[in-house]
């Protein structure tokens, strides 16, 4: 096993998905880009239904605790409600064959 993690996210927002929403949402992207322990994150959403994912890469266990004490408080003051989110182990071994970008770490 890796000591790198997965965080699997998945959100709702009651908002407006409007053009000042999308520009706030490029802001974050900068911002998440630069913090410690993040190798990258995937974004996902359904327009329809206001529903939001993320999975994210972390380094380890310790840098993705850090960052979703603080993430989690800063997705709540903008409105948008954590329905669930799960961190799980990677199998590399198995994620190698299947070419997952393990390998790109910051």
């Amino acid at each position: 096993m890796s000591t790198m993690k997965i965080w699997d996210l998945h959100m709702t927002y009651d908002g407006p998905m409007n053009e000042e929403f999308f520009q706030d949402t490029n802001r974050l992207a900068e911002s998440i880009a630069q913090e410690t322990g993040v190798i990258w994150k995937i974004w996902t959403l359904d327009e329809s239904t206001g529903d939001f994912g993320s999975t994210y890469l972390f380094r380890d266990l310790a840098a993705l605790e850090t960052y979703k004490a603080m993430h989690v408080q800063r997705l709540e003051a903008i409105g948008v409600t954590v329905a669930s989110d799960h961190v799980f182990d990677i199998m590399e071994d198995l994620s190698a064959i299947t070419h997952a970008p393990l390998g790109e770490t910051v």
